[in-house]
């Protein structure tokens, strides 16, 4: 899994075990076993424990006032060349005989290296073992089938409000595909621990579920959907929430939608907040504690002047003082990290308030602009009604609104008589693996909206460039933000980096069939991807269209 460049934590895993006797025990084991199969020794002892050159083990544990054991962390940090590593494990059992697991991931670069962190190899043994649930469901290595008879229960999982992970619902194809299951056995692999797994297994169940769950919410034979917690099939706007991946992109050798699938679910998990249980739990300090016991050994030492004693006293005293030393070295590291974990998060906060920010501008631009758009419909209505002609003023058919995806986007482009897209369609389905695939789908349906309205205004008798057309007060016009448009790139820009800026054009423009493009219009400007759709205006030229070369991530520039 990709790490971002500021947050260090890159997998985490909570695990809800129930009615357990031996909760804590059982993870105690499990760790040991992960343990020495890396280093060939687990210490689980309580303090910290250097297994080789680079790798410090610390175990904690807390108990009750009857003596009971409460919970435990057990935090595993390998300083490596390329990054630090440090992966926690905290355990607490409840009154209930419930127990919560976690399993975290932290990966703190040192230096410029890229890294991709893997799902940590506890988190399997811990699942199949402890046999953790999710609200109602169970979770389990591999995908549990799913019959016509069973659907019921499959809602009722999706439904739970108790549910807090998501669930990846795939369907077998009609026709067996060795491509499709590899990809999906492969996906549904490395969701486990992250997600419950089912699988519809058969026609009969396909379309049972669909019965039961309605159209929007649907899982078509060779497709997947991932559902989100809080599934709502009453209500059709909420299946857009739920990331759905054809049989066609599944078995299609170029798209990479399928390797998104385990990522956004690996995702979710690491985003989603610990449970209060777990954030609130106070383990006791460990250095505290055997401080306490060099105090009780110092005060023991014993007065004499026999050699022996001295010596002996000597010796414990350089023991002490060593252990002493080792504390303070880890305190220093842990401080180290706990810092730059503290900046990570404070970047996190700025970016969440600016993309807040941002999209508050971007919701009240598109409620006046829907507001314009209804009074201006009123208006026109009441005049049809004036003119004695009610009946066109009623729509049958109401349009579409903006799509969910740029894969719908997609097939939807055929709607646009002004503008001509040569863009990479691959590269532009890409941005729908990213979280805010539907906001970016959204801007980029009413940028083409936009620049299709241009086109046919420059075709009636605007004239005018596009920055013009977007400060006009055309009547009908779909004007985008200028703030969000720029009409070239930087010198330094194109003479790093401008080819990537040459897209494909029809032959009657360039004999290459490739022209240079640096206008472009910005559908996000927070965060790695931060979204854009390059274009070329030829209204007064061959074409007489705006031809549309790029929409996809963004592209090199001074900044990235």
């Amino acid at each position: 899994m990709p790490l971002s460049s500021t947050n260090p934590l890159a997998f985490r895993a909570v695990l809800t075990v129930p009615h357990t006797e031996n909760a804590l025990g059982d993870v105690r084991r499990l760790c040991a076993q992960w343990l020495g199969r890396k280093f060939g020794a687990a210490p689980l002892a309580s303090g910290h424990h250097h297994l080789d050159d680079e790798s410090v083990l610390t175990n904690q544990a807390a108990y009750l006032a009857d003596g009971a054991e409460h919970a435990l962390r057990i935090q595993l940090r390998e300083d490596r060349d390329t990054a630090t590593w440090r992966t926690t494990v905290t355990a607490a059992v409840f009154e209930d005989t419930s127990a919560l697991v976690s399993v975290d991931l932290e990966a703190f670069r040192n230096g410029d290296a890229q890294i991709s962190p893997g799902r940590p190899g506890l988190i399997p043994d811990l699942v199949r073992d402890l046999k953790p649930t999710d609200g109602m469901a169970p979770l389990a290595l591999g995908p549990q089938d799913i019959r016509a008879d069973d659907v019921d229960v499959l809602i009722d999982i999706l439904c739970d409000p108790g549910r807090r992970m998501p669930v990846l619902v795939a369907a077998n194809p009609l026709r067996a595909d060795e491509l499709w299951s590899r990809r999906m056995n492969k996906a549904m692999s490395q969701s486990a621990g992250f997600a419950t797994l089912y699988l519809l297994v058969d026609p009969e169940a396909v379309d049972a579920f669909r019965l039961a769950i309605g159209e929007h919410h649907r899982v078509a034979p060779g497709a997947v959907r991932t559902f989100l917690p809080e599934v709502d099939p009453a209500w059709p706007t909420d299946g857009s929430r739920h990331r759905y991946i054809t049989m066609a992109r599944m078995s299609n050798a170029r798209d990479v939608a399928w390797f998104g699938l385990a990522r956004r679910i690996q995702q979710i998990a690491a985003e989603a907040p610990l449970p209060d249980a777990l954030r609130h739990l106070a383990l006791p300090d460990q250095a505290v504690q055997r401080r306490r016991v060099r105090e009780d050994a110092l005060a023991a030492v014993r007065p004499g002047d026999e050699l022996t004693g001295l010596r002996a006293d000597v010796a414990e005293l350089k023991e002490l003082l060593a252990q002493a030393d080792e504390e303070i070295k880890e305190a220093v590291r842990t401080a180290e990290l706990s810092a730059r974990t503290v900046a990570s998060l404070e970047e996190q906060r700025r970016v969440a308030v600016e993309q807040g920010r941002l999209d508050l501008e971007d919701a009240f631009a598109a409620l006046d602009e829907a507001e314009r758009a209804r009074a201006e419909a009123d208006v026109l209505r009441r005049r049809l009604r004036e003119a004695g002609r009610y009946e066109e003023t009623v729509v049958a058919t109401p349009p579409p609104g903006a799509p969910d995806s740029f894969e719908e986007l997609w097939e939807r482009l055929g709607v646009f008589e002004g503008i001509l897209v040569t863009a990479d369609k691959d590269k532009a389905l890409e941005l729908d693996e990213g979280d805010r695939a539907r906001v970016w789908a959204a801007k980029a349906w009413n940028a083409l909206r936009s620049l299709d309205s241009y086109a046919q205004a420059a075709k009636d008798d605007f004239r005018g460039g596009f920055y013009q057309f977007c400060t006009s007060d055309r009547a009908g016009a779909v004007i985008w933000p200028l703030k969000q448009y720029a009409s070239g790139e930087t010198e330094t820009t194109m003479q790093k980096w401008g080819r990537e800026r040459i897209f494909p054009v029809p032959k009657a423009l360039h004999d290459s069939k490739l022209m240079e493009m640096t206008a472009h219009l910005k559908l996000g400007s927070k965060g790695s991807t931060s979204p854009r759709i390059y274009f070329l205006d030829d209204t007064q030229g061959m074409t007489g269209q705006v031809v549309v070369g790029y929409v996809g991530p963004h592209l090199t520039n001074t900044k990235t």
